[in-house]
């Protein structure tokens, strides 16, 4: 089975993740590649080099995490 992650872009979040992401709609995907904060604590990081805010969830069947994004202003 063939996932479509959207377009690929750089997502930063402390102590979670650092790399590039997917991106489909208002919605990012990422698999956790730091330790330290535990991903479904994490609230906000740096997508495609703006400050958004994030509210991850750990997708059931897999080793992704998927979140609704919203641009901060």
């Amino acid at each position: 089975m063939k996932i479509e992650n959207g377009r690929r872009v750089p997502l930063e979040i402390e102590g979670v993740f650092s790399g590039l992401a997917g991106v489909r709609g208002p919605f990012v995907s990422f698999i956790p590649n730091r330790v330290g904060k535990r991903a479904d604590a994490a609230r906000g990081g740096i997508l495609d080099g703006k400050p958004v805010t994030l509210n991850p969830m750990k997708d059931p069947t897999g080793p992704f995490w998927t979140s609704r994004f919203e641009v901060l202003a």
